[in-house]
């Protein structure tokens, strides 16, 4: 091999030397990420803190569930301070009354006052009646906020007077909601 062939050769190998680790340099690694994302139930109802002067029991279900067990006296008004919290947690959902079942001494109605955590029941957000009776009936709506907490207070009006040896009223409540966002964005990650 003569001198030009060997000059070529130690060329090539050098290129070929210093090809590999340019080439090297543009790899791209690809992998995969497995991100777990608990879902957001847009409202969330919980006992408030005086749920046991109602007897509150609650499941938080595709329709939630609300089973209160009514002081009833012969006084003109029973009031239920705080018995049911509810956490927003996503959209502007507006809170109503879907259905409800009533067993128990004539009432002549059921007032729900919905009011921040941080606020008054004297200046509420809304008011949901319940007039209770063969064929329960509600009306009225509230519309709550994202990122909010708010308690349920019941004030009830029984139809007086009570009869002597009337048991306790059981009021079941089925809440709806509606204007509620369906999905939760969740930001991309940045690189």
């Amino acid at each position: 091999m003569n001198r030009i062939g060997k000059l070529a050769l130690v060329a090539g190998i050098l290129a070929i030397a210093l090809a590999v680790p340019i080439a090297a340099a543009h790899v791209i690694f690809v992998y995969q990420a497995l991100v777990t994302v608990k879902p957001v139930t847009p409202i969330v109802f919980l006992k408030g803190p005086d749920y046991g002067a109602a007897g509150l029991s609650l499941s938080n279900r595709t329709s939630p569930q609300v089973r209160l067990t009514i002081p009833i006296t012969n006084s003109s008004e029973t009031y239920v301070y705080q018995a049911l919290e509810v956490k927003v947690n996503a959209g502007s959902p507006t809170l109503y009354v879907d259905s409800c079942y009533y067993s128990g001494p004539a009432l002549t109605s059921v007032e729900l006052i919905v009011y921040p955590t941080k606020g008054s029941p004297s200046s509420p957000t809304g008011r949901i009646t319940i007039t209770p009776g063969a064929s329960c009936k509600s009306s009225g709506t509230v519309s709550l906020a994202a990122g909010r907490t708010y308690y349920i207070d019941f004030l009830v009006e029984p139809t007086l007077p009570i009869p002597h040896g009337a048991g306790q009223g059981i009021l079941t409540i089925y809440f709806g909601l509606s204007n509620q966002t369906p999905t939760v964005t969740v930001p991309t990650p940045t690189p």
